[in-house]
């Protein structure tokens, strides 16, 4: 008894199911693999965005909360979040608007000499007051002169240079040493995350990246300073739609 072969028929039919098998087999692997890719870059977009969102959390709980303000960016509103860091706090005996105070140096502090900074007690808050910090000192902030020793107590005489002036005291008697420059996290046109710092009569400059593939929009939409809380919402675009991260930020620093 002869074999039968394939006919003609029974190959083509066999050669379209193979097809049809490959087809379909190629776009469910097409379809894992941009799955796989969708979720492999939101989540990489979601832990750069965390990062970004920790360290503006982190720095505005060391900032002096008078000092934080909402501003632009090359003209668009409500583009950046800027403040002041803080080195120290601590209290005075005596009053400053009568040039009695003798200021207690914070522990952390007794064993150091303390220059380049500035000394605040209960100063005003808002953008027009801090804008051109350090450069221009807003009332009830004086230049701290440089300690050529680690002390304990400061007289004011020996705190300030001659002329400085205090206006009013500070709640519970207490004072803030600040740090000479301004720290400032902008978004730009092309969605770019920087920090940036202010340092004397210069521009803001010492840009540093913290996130791309942001969103263009604004990115702070309010600073309560009564509750010292800012509202923030991160946007990023992703395979897999659009990734939003709204925040609260809390300025949790208490002098």
């Amino acid at each position: 008894m002869k074999a039968r072969g394939f006919t003609l028929l029974e190959l083509v039919i066999v050669l379209v199911l193979i097809g049809i098998g490959a087809v379909f087999g190629t776009r469910f692997i097409a379809d894992m693999a941009t799955s796989y890719v969708g979720t492999a870059e939101r989540g990489q977009a979601l832990a750069g965005a965390r990062f970004a969102m920790e360290r503006i959390r982190r720095e505005l709980g060391l900032a002096y909360s008078p000092s934080v303000y909402i501003g632009s960016y090359d003209g668009a509103a409500n583009r950046c979040v800027s403040f002041v860091p803080v080195l120290a706090s601590g209290k005075y005996l005596g009053q400053v608007t009568d040039g009695t105070a003798q200021f207690i140096v914070p522990l952390i502090l007794q064993e150091d000499i303390i220059d380049g900074v500035n000394l605040a007690v209960r100063a005003d808050s808002g953008e027009a007051v801090w804008q051109d910090y350090p450069e221009v000192l807003p009332d009830n902030v004086a230049a701290l002169k440089d300690q050529s020793s680690a002390q304990a107590v400061l007289l004011f005489s020996d705190a300030f240079a001659s002329g400085v002036s205090f206006d009013w005291e500070g709640q519970g008697n207490r004072y803030v040493l600040l740090y000479r420059y301004q720290v400032r996290f902008c978004l730009d046109d092309d969605g770019n995350l920087w920090r940036e710092i202010k340092e004397g009569t210069s521009d803001w400059s010492d840009k540093t990246l913290m996130l791309t593939n942001i969103k263009s929009g604004p990115l702070f939409s309010d600073y309560d300073e009564s509750l010292q809380l800012l509202w923030m919402t991160l946007s990023m675009p992703t395979r897999e739609g659009e990734l939003v991260l709204p925040s609260q930020v809390q300025v949790i620093y208490e002098p």
